[in-house]
This record gives structure tokens, C-alpha cells and sequence, in this order.
């Protein structure tokens, strides 16, 4: 990988986190969970790569490009925990109810 591959695909990055700032913010989350899925091929690629000698301009427009990813990872973050505490509750209700069920259905036999 060239750094002006690397740089873009950073770029590609960036872009694909604030769609997925966008999914998470109109509860988009089957849209969400496959641009996700795209994600990590672009993180992918980029842990495959071998490490590369940049420029300082370079170097300042890769930090730039990770800052920018990283906001909008705090963001993506922000949208999706009280869907996922509301999800977990759901589920521990579920549970509950079905060690009820389970329970009582213990006791008949």
C-alpha cells in the first residue's frame, strides 16, 4: 500500500463513520451494522499494511483523518448505547419471564 492509498483509505473511513453517525442517528441499525461490516474491511486493510515512511504533510493529514473518525466514533457511541441498555433490559425481561414460565411450569409437573 502506497501512503497516498493509506491516506485514502483513511478518508474512506472517515466518510463511512459519519454515514454511520447519519444510520445511527435516524435508528437506521440494519443499515448501521452493514456499513459496520464495510468498516472493518477498511480497518482491515490498514492493520494488513506494512508500515510506511510518511511526510510530515502526510502525517498531519493522517491525524487529522483518525481525529475525525474518532469523533465520529464518540458519536456512533452516543446514539447506540440507550439502544443497547433498552435492548439488554428487554432481554433481561425476557429471561425473567421465561425462568417464570420455567418455574412454574416445574411446579404442575
Amino acid at each position: 500500500m502506497t501512503s497516498h492509498e493509506m491516506l485514502t483509505t483513511y478518508e474512506s473511513l472517515s466518510e463511512l463513520t459519519g454515514s454511520m453517525v447519519n444510520a445511527a442517528s435516524e435508528g437506521e441499525w440494519d443499515h448501521l451494522a452493514a456499513l459496520e461490516q464495510r468498516c472493518r474491511g477498511y480497518v482491515g486493510s490498514l492493520m494488513q499494511a506494512a508500515p510506511l515512511s510518511l511526510s510530515e504533510n502526510e502525517q498531519r493529514t493522517k491525524v487529522a483523518i483518525i481525529r475525525a473518525i474518532l469523533q465520529n466514533d464518540a458519536k456512533i457511541r452516543a446514539l447506540t448505547e440507550p439502544r443497547l441498555h433498552e435492548l439488554q433490559q428487554r432481554l433481561h425481561m425476557t429471561r425473567s419471564g421465561q425462568r417464570g414460565v420455567d418455574a412454574y411450569g416445574a411446579q404442575r409437573a
